[in-house]
């Protein structure tokens, strides 16, 4: 509450009972309440969060410096929402891959996995890579969204003639640079 007119408490300030908290401010009497100031220090787990959060912010006021960036997150934003908090959001929630189709999977040139990956706002891009039993890395590369299944589909290149023990690994990333991993063997 604040007041310009006030007589009683134009000349008052200071805290009531640890409840009420009077000050003047640019000619307003001005009355709130006092600040919580916790006692003890903060856990690690507390830090860390406010870190996290820190960092969340400093992500989206960068983003939203960028203007295919704002139009994004404006567009996501929809009625009500701000795209500012749609990019703290899009921050604190690191993509997932849910899964690894490998069914059409033969170890031909050709053939396709199929990866689900989601994302709040959206999944930048996702890596595929094929390693042996040996554990010598086969091929690497990009998969593409199929936007009529909503997956992402890698095309192998390389033939694998012994698919025992063949891991596929799929990485996700976000526009923050979160990844995440899910791995198959075959």
């Amino acid at each position: 509450m604040s007041t310009t007119s006030n007589d009683l408490t134009k000349n008052y300030s200071g805290i009531f009972g640890n409840q009420v908290l009077l000050k003047n401010k640019k000619g307003r009497s001005v009355m709130t309440i006092p600040a919580y100031k916790p006692k003890k220090e903060p856990t690690e787990g507390q830090t860390a969060t406010r870190e996290r959060f820190a960092d969340a912010a400093a992500y989206a006021m960068e983003a939203l410096q960028d203007a295919e960036m704002l139009a994004a997150y404006t567009a996501k934003a929809g009625r009500g929402k701000i795209p500012y908090i749609v990019a703290v959001t899009d921050f604190l929630k690191p993509p997932q891959v849910k899964s690894i189709d490998t069914s059409d999977y033969e170890g031909n040139p050709g053939d396709k996995i199929l990866i689900e990956a989601r994302d709040d706002f959206a999944v930048k891009s996702v890596e595929v890579c094929i390693i042996s039993s040996a554990g010598e890395k086969i091929e690497k590369g990009e998969a593409a969204l199929n936007m009529l299944n909503s997956r992402f589909e890698y095309t192998a290149t390389v033939s694998v003639p012994e698919l025992d023990g063949v891991t596929i690994t799929a990485t996700a990333e976000d526009y923050p640079k979160h990844k995440a991993e899910r791995s198959i063997t075959l």
